[in-house]
């Protein structure tokens, strides 16, 4: 990343610290790829990355519904509102909701066949999206930045 990171924050000071630039230049890299995924998603479909996230994770565990909880959970980018993200997809149609019949104070959230739908539609574009913005770094680079990712997300620091 020599001088790209500086470059694009135009910054002309030296960073306090290699991972201070690496920090840095991992959220620049993840905005640039991000911005036209988000963009997509509101154009063609009127969803939030958040949004599509929910409507996958009901997706995979159709045809059981799922608690608000635990739909938290798996999201990729943590929402502390899952309850209005959820209530926004039911107007819409894309999702239902129901009271758990184990425990009727848990509501279990489930995709409609709309939803289904909806993703389906967008499916072919998931697929080319990868590609499309990290293809061009070819199997060596990926395999590489595949294990970097992994040993940052397994570390797991915190902060303070």
């Amino acid at each position: 990343m020599a001088g790209v990171v500086a470059r694009e924050l135009k910054q002309h000071r030296a960073f306090a610290s290699h991972e201070q630039e690496v920090l840095l230049g991992l959220q620049i890299a993840a905005t640039r790829i991000m911005e036209p995924w988000e963009k997509f998603l509101k154009t063609s479909a009127d969803l939030t990355p958040n949004q599509y996230n929910v409507l996958r994770i009901l997706r995979g565990s159709h045809p059981t519904r799922l608690p608000c909880g635990e739909i938290a959970e798996r999201m990729i980018a943590r929402d502390p509102d899952i309850t209005r993200l959820v209530d926004r997809l039911g107007r819409r149609g894309l999702v239902s909701r129901g009271r758990s019949r184990q425990d009727r104070r848990v509501v279990e959230v489930g995709i409609t066949e709309k939803g289904l739908h909806a993703l389906r539609g967008l499916d072919g574009h998931v697929d080319r999206f990868p590609k499309a913005m990290l293809g061009h770094l070819g199997l060596k680079k990926l395999e590489q930045l595949v294990a970097l990712l992994e040993a940052i997300i397994a570390e797991r620091s915190t902060f303070p």
